[in-house]
């Protein structure tokens, strides 16, 4: 699994996001620090620990499923993409 398939779903991540519902200033704020954290490890070159940030794309993609299921079904794509990397 290879970064550019992370960030590739980060941008679709975002196009959904803009052609949707508006996000409550939390959700957005949740995003915004998933988004630097995945790309501080993409940076690094190596995988977080234990697992963390696909937890965390698990647990929002569930949030989103309802009001944003385009977001919701990224979320879900990259959630898989980062367990493939041990994130």
């Amino acid at each position: 699994m290879d970064s550019p398939s992370v960030k590739q779903s980060l941008e679709r991540l975002r196009e959904a996001l803009d052609s949707g519902a508006a996000l409550d200033p939390e959700l957005q704020a949740e995003l915004a620090a998933l988004d630097a954290d995945i790309r501080r490890a993409l940076g690094a070159g190596q995988a977080p620990q234990a697992g963390g940030l696909a937890q965390r794309v698990r647990e929002l993609s569930l949030r989103f499923a309802q009001q944003h299921p385009t977001a919701a079904a990224v979320l879900r794509e990259l959630g898989v993409l980062l367990e493939g990397i041990g994130a």
